[in-house]
Parts: C-alpha cells; sequence; structure tokens
C-alpha cells in the first residue's frame, strides 16, 4: 500500500469516527438531500434481505415476517431457485444461484405458493470477469446496519436515509460489515 493510499484510509477513517459524535437529528437531516427513494417498493411480507455476489453466482437470504409453509421460489433472469429452509419455522430461507454471467444486471423476483409473488421485483449485478481491467470501480463500506433503537443504535429511519444517500452515488458494490440482523438480542 502506498503512503497516500494510507494516508486517504486514514482521513476517511478519522471522518468516519467524528460522524459517530454528530448528533442522529443531525445525521438524519443531511442524509435525507438527494436520497433515491425506496419508499414506492413493495417488501410484501419480506423482513429481510441479504445479497451476496460474485462475478458468476449469488447468494441471497431472506426472512419473512410470516412463515412460509412451501419453498419460495427466487427468479434470477432466466434461472429459478428453489429456496432452502434456514431455520425450523419457514422464516428465513436463502437461494444460491450459479452461472451466472459476469458484469450482468439481472432482475430478481421471489414467488411463494401458486407462484403468487412475496415482494415486487428487483435489481442486482454481478461482478466482472477477475480477469477483466476496469476503468473505474466505487465501492460504498457500512458497517452495522442491524441493531434495534433499545440498545442505543441510531433509529431505523436514520439507518435507512444514510444508506439510501450511499447508494445515491450509485456504487458499483456495497459491502455491509458486522451484524445486520440482531434475532439474538429479544431472545431468553
Amino acid at each position: 500500500m502506498l503512503v497516500s493510499d494510507r494516508r486517504r484510509f486514514l482521513r476517511s477513517s478519522a471522518a468516519a469516527a467524528l460522524s459517530l459524535a454528530v448528533p442522529p437529528d443531525l445525521f438524519a437531516q443531511a442524509a435525507s438531500v438527494s436520497a433515491p427513494s425506496s419508499a414506492n417498493w413493495d417488501a410484501g411480507g419480506l423482513r429481510h434481505l441479504l445479497p451476496t455476489v460474485s462475478d458468476t453466482r449469488m447468494l441471497i437470504k431472506t426472512s419473512f415476517s410470516t412463515p412460509l409453509t412451501e419453498a419460495p421460489t427466487l427468479s434470477v433472469g432466466g434461472t429459478s431457485v428453489r429456496g432452502r429452509m434456514g431455520d425450523t419455522r419457514g422464516e428465513h430461507w436463502h437461494f444460491y444461484v450459479t452461472d451466472l454471467k459476469p458484469r450482468h444486471r439481472y432482475t430478481l423476483s421471489l414467488a411463494g405458493a401458486k407462484a403468487r409473488p412475496l415482494c415486487e421485483p428487483w435489481e442486482l449485478a454481478t461482478f466482472p470477469d477477475p480477469n477483466e481491467r476496469t476503468d473505474k470501480f466505487r465501492l460504498l463500506i457500512y458497517t452495522c446496519g442491524g441493531g434495534h433503537e433499545v440498545h442505543k443504535f441510531l433509529p431505523t429511519a436514520v439507518r435507512n436515509r444514510l444508506l439510501r444517500r450511499g447508494l445515491g452515488f450509485q456504487p458499483d458494490a456495497v459491502v455491509a460489515n458486522g451484524d445486520q440482523v440482531y434475532w439474538d438480542l429479544w431472545r431468553p
């Protein structure tokens, strides 16, 4: 790593640390500026959607507000994958999709019993081929997107606006580090 890269990293880290000292209501005001709106996207009964991609594969983890009695199906382009249950109640499901094209934007959709849509379709792209040289690559990294407000986390609405603000810069990829779902905080 070059010295200038280290300095840029330290500057960015210092800015991120300073942002922790800013009051949440001030963050909420700043984050709402030109943030893309996802308020019209119909999540249906979908509670969480956690995607992971590579150049040729996708792993999609989902959870629903109410348990599903039958395995849902994820459609990615022309490929359909039956979900695998990730718990004992049918609330959490995951989908592993392979043989996708590198650097390609796909439309994804989730369907339940009798092909009933579980949420509105959305888009997700694969990474470029590892041997391909790209002209630019914009990366958004954030941490600790989950957590309940009772435990002194920023309110969900504020975290949502911050993420939408970051997405407004149209990153090529987003890395969400840390815990995203804090189910264990509410278990005895």
